[in-house]
């Protein structure tokens, strides 16, 4: 494990304190970390309709937090709404949060990224007064425990090459890449919670708002569909929407 640990250096501060944190949760999720990574997701999967729902839930609340309407959230909209929402945060670890999920880098948060902020306010417990958080409280725990249950090395981070094990297990191997480009997209060869949180959004049905190509929650998804997604480029406002089939008979 000290082997594996030492591969890994966070590229930020919240990657760093999230890894020590999901470490540390591993105790919490003992029970259903008994079960396999596929009976779990299975699990999960039956609920994706209605944490689309509760994700999209406070859709309007994020465009009503973009002040100049821009189709994004800047880092003084950021604060500036957590303040307005009653949320008790250090100016610093709002910026930490927002720079650590601004996955491109451009300074402004897309509706999933916000999402992604809200929920590492949540489980890093930095924006404990944010109670817009309570409405996908369940969403979040079934997120955390279905990355615990990939993370088996207790590292905080599940490695590229174990995640693609898990993968292949759920469905057609023929998107595999797409789905890995999904969940690592900066290619380091590690999938952390950000990632797979962000990616989570995706397989659930969730789509920011500037998305170039909209689809419903699709949970089988067919070769012919599968082939033209993989030609999209990854972006974070022009995600993939190929999601995990349900192999189940």
């Amino acid at each position: 494990n000290l082997s594996r640990e030492r591969k890994y250096v966070p590229a930020t501060k919240l990657e760093e304190k999230l890894q020590k944190v999901i470490k540390n949760l591993h105790d919490k999720y003992a029970v259903e970390g008994k079960k396999t990574s596929k009976a779990l997701f299975t699990k999960i999967q039956l609920n994706f309709p209605k944490y689309k729902v509760a994700f999209d839930s406070v859709r309007s609340l994020y465009d009503k937090l973009d002040a100049n309407h821009d189709g994004g959230m800047d880092l003084e909209e950021f604060v500036n709404a957590l303040k307005e929402r009653g949320a008790d945060v250090k100016e610093e670890d709002a910026k930490q949060i927002f720079e650590g999920v601004d996955i491109n880098h451009d300074k402004s948060l897309s509706f999933k990224e916000f999402l992604v902020c809200i929920a590492m306010g949540y489980l890093i417990d930095t924006i404990p007064a944010f109670p817009d958080r309570e409405k996908f409280h369940d969403a979040f725990e079934s997120a955390i425990q279905l990355f615990m249950s990939y993370d088996k090395h207790i590292l905080g981070v599940v490695e590229n090459k174990e995640m693609e094990g898990y993968v292949k297990e759920l469905g057609d191997e023929s998107v595999i890449h797409e789905r890995m480009k999904e969940l690592d997209p900066d290619s380091d060869g590690y999938v952390t919670f950000i990632e797979f949180l962000y990616a989570f959004q995706d397989w659930v049905g969730v789509e920011d708002d500037k998305d170039e190509s909209k689809s419903e929650v699709e949970i089988q998804v067919s070769s012919k569909t599968s082939e033209k997604k993989a030609q999209m480029k990854h972006h974070k406002k022009a995600a993939s929407n190929v999601h995990f089939m349900n192999d189940q008979k």
